[in-house]
């Protein structure tokens, strides 16, 4: 893939506008509606999106498009796997209080679910796409496009598998198309209507991204 445009790598001070953006794209989208409901699901929304920003900003990597449109958050080969410390560090141990019991408590049978088949699926070191949001304006204009693209073109060089997860079936297809296929798929136990396709892409073989 070759493009004009570049993404930008952000830093901790960029972490207010990305919680912004980020709460933006996933608040009317699974799995937000799933997870939280009523008049507060604004504010555990952007909190939630707050913390996984952090996370990946102290322990990954994160980036956006030159216009700020979008951002993938990536977590690294063999950080991967969210331990207490760091979920401590990215300000995520207070979620009983600032979600409330009930949404926490859909929070973490959600968080299980996911953390389950994605140990099934990538026992491997690997790159985890642990979240890619784009502004509801941008999107449908390759913005989430190029972002995953121009990381997959890194990833490739360095020939490790790459990891994602999506709860919306019309990501299925788009993520097919730059060489994922779907290794676990489960209907979340106590979330009803709400399924997770975990989407393996192998370690590279030079091919060109996309093909």
């Amino acid at each position: 893939m070759t493009t004009d445009k570049k993404m930008v790598r952000l830093g901790m001070g960029d972490l207010e506008w990305a919680t912004e953006l980020l709460t933006s794209a996933f608040i009317d989208q699974s799995p937000t509606t799933h997870l939280f409901q009523g008049p507060r699901r604004a504010i555990q929304t952007a909190y939630f999106m707050r913390c996984s920003c952090a996370y990946a900003l102290l322990f990954g990597e994160c980036y956006t498009t030159e216009d700020k449109q979008g951002i993938a958050l990536w977590l690294l080969p063999g950080s991967t796997a969210m331990t207490p410390g760091r979920m401590y560090k990215a300000g995520m141990l207070s979620a009983p209080l600032r979600m409330g019991l009930r949404a926490f408590g859909r929070f973490m049978g959600f968080a299980a679910h996911t953390d389950k088949l994605h140990r099934i699926a990538a026992p491997t070191p690997h790159y985890y796409l642990f979240a890619l949001g784009v502004r509801p304006s941008a999107q449908g204009k390759g913005v989430g496009g190029l972002l995953v693209t121009q990381m997959l073109e890194r990833i490739d060089r360095e020939r490790v598998p790459t990891y994602l997860e999506t709860q919306e079936q019309r990501n299925v297809g788009l993520y097919q198309r730059l060489g994922f296929n779907v290794a676990v798929q489960g209907a979340f136990p106590k979330l009803d209507g709400l399924d997770n396709w975990g989407m393996l892409r192998s370690a590279s073989t030079g091919q060109p991204v996309g093909t």
